[in-house]
């Protein structure tokens, strides 16, 4: 029999934003979901101090509404392994996982590890990356460069404290992170008071490493960003080449499409120059390439120097073959990168 893998949500978000209402709300609440909710603490207490444990070693508790709760101070695919042993044991069940990260936390390191760990992809996939951030403090709090790192992984955006903050002011703080990810989706949300199985909704099915779904509502987004005229305070060289740069943004997102076919052996090389050239600060990199001579689309998806390359599903007739390719990080430079993968066509 074929094994389905369990899908992990990774939970982050700005100091304040609502992150430990949110985890507490799920291990509190009946919602009827069978969840496995992984504190990846360093030192910080993110729940409720009865649901965790002190010492260093990682410990599952169960929980009175079906869900499970542990944290983790040491090897996460090690922690993901002895979860599923113990499932398979008989211990407990769980449908999903979450793993909620510290405020301060870059989530590079956490998504790397469904990249690079093939015995973790036997039994879990990464669904995506959610990222929380204050309504009300957001504006300033986005010079942390922590902050915009958050942003530019997402898969999901939620801007919590909505009660607290007027519609303009949201909405141009919308507008700020849109110009930083436009490939994620953005929903304001009350953690405090949706109730919890919508809540657990916008935790769940963002898709962000589905293979077959990546391009398509994302570019939609992204083409209907840059239809919409941006504020002079908003500078993202993707959107407006050459913008003059205001605020203390240096996040970039870069979008390449075409419909010349891409020779492969030149595209590797574009990514092996774009990971030494950028390194750490290459957050998130996705799309699709129409490669030559090749008969499906090639799905890419890439967080800072990992770089997964899959076949997607095959071109059809009709269709129009294309490449689309979003670089999301700091300080890109968007012509250089633009310029190499036009060099990648075959002529």
């Amino acid at each position: 029999a074929v094994r389905l893998t369990t899908p992990v949500s990774i939970v982050t978000g700005f100091l304040g934003s609502g992150k430990t209402t949110l985890i507490n709300r799920l291990l509190r609440e009946m919602h009827g979901q069978r969840l496995a909710v992984i504190e990846n603490e360093f030192g910080a207490v993110g729940v409720d101090a009865e649901f965790l444990v002190t010492e260093n070693e990682e410990t599952v508790i169960q929980l009175a509404n079906g869900c499970l709760c542990c944290t983790v101070r040491g090897d996460l695919a090690r922690a993901l392994h002895e979860l599923a042993t113990q499932a398979d044991l008989g211990g407990f069940a769980f449908d999903r996982v979450l793993i909620e990260t510290t405020g301060v936390a870059d989530p590079g390191p956490i998504i790397q590890t469904f990249l690079a760990e093939t015995a973790i992809l036997s039994r879990y996939h990464l669904d995506g990356v959610i990222t929380l951030v204050d309504g009300v403090h957001g504006e300033d709090q986005l010079d942390q460069v922590e902050n915009r790192a958050q942003i530019g992984y997402a898969d999901r955006l939620l801007i919590t404290k909505c009660d607290l903050t007027e519609t303009t002011k949201r909405e141009a703080l919308s507008r700020r992170i849109a110009s930083m990810n436009p490939r994620a989706e953005i929903v304001p949300v009350d953690v405090h008071s949706v109730p919890v199985g919508d809540l657990i909704e916008l935790l769940l099915e963002a898709r962000g490493y589905q293979f077959d779904y990546v391009g398509r509502e994302e570019l939609q987004r992204f083409t209907r960003l840059r239809q919409q005229p941006l504020p002079a305070s908003i500078s993202t060289l993707a959107l407006r080449p050459g913008a003059t740069r205001r605020h203390t943004d240096d996040v970039v997102s870069c979008v390449f499409e075409s419909e010349t076919a891409l020779d492969l052996a030149r595209l590797n090389a574009f990514f092996d120059a774009l990971q030494q050239r950028y390194g750490k600060h290459l957050w998130r990199y996705k799309g699709i390439v129409y490669a030559f001579n090749e008969r499906p689309r090639l799905v890419i998806q890439g967080v800072q120097s990992l770089l997964q390359i899959n076949g997607g599903t095959v071109w059809r007739p009709f269709e129009t073959r294309r490449s689309v390719l979003i670089f999301i990080g700091q300080a890109l430079d968007c012509g250089w990168i633009t310029g190499q993968l036009q060099a990648c066509g075959t002529h």
